[in-house]
C-alpha cells in the first residue's frame, strides 16, 4: 500500500500544475473564429451600402427593382410615408415601401444639354 501512494501523489501534482502549457490549437481556433466575424461584417457593410444608394437612386423617372423581383418605373415617390409608385409595363401601378427597393437598374433621364 506504501509503494502506491508515492505515485498517486506524482500523478495529482503533474495534472494541476501551476502553469499550464500553451495550446496553439486554441490559438488557431480563435484566431479563424476573429476572420470569420471580420470578413461577416464587412460583407454585411457592403449590402447595407448597397441598398442604401439604390434607395437614393430611386427617383422619379429610374427603372428599379423591388425585393420581390418586380421590375417598374418610378413615377412617384413620398418621402413622409417612405413609399414609392412603380409603373409596370403593363400600365398598372402599385405603391412599394422605400426599403423593397434592391437595385437601381436604369437611372433617371437628366435634363442637361
Amino acid at each position: 500500500m506504501n509503494a502506491l501512494l508515492p505515485y498517486a501523489q506524482v500523478s495529482a501534482s503533474e495534472g494541476t500544475g501551476s502553469a499550464p502549457g500553451f495550446d496553439p490549437l486554441l490559438l488557431i481556433m480563435i484566431a479563424i473564429l476573429v476572420i470569420f466575424m471580420v470578413l461577416t461584417f464587412r460583407r454585411g457593410k457592403k449590402l447595407r451600402d448597397e441598398q442604401s444608394k439604390a434607395r437614393g437612386g430611386a427617383v422619379v423617372g429610374a427603372q428599379v427593382v423591388t425585393a420581390g423581383g418586380m421590375v417598374g418605373t418610378v413615377v412617384s415617390r413620398d418621402e413622409e410615408a417612405q413609399r414609392v409608385t412603380l409603373e409596370f409595363s403593363s400600365g398598372d401601378r402599385v405603391d412599394f415601401l422605400i426599403g423593397a427597393i434592391q437595385q437601381v437598374v436604369e437611372p433617371a433621364a437628366t435634363t442637361e444639354d
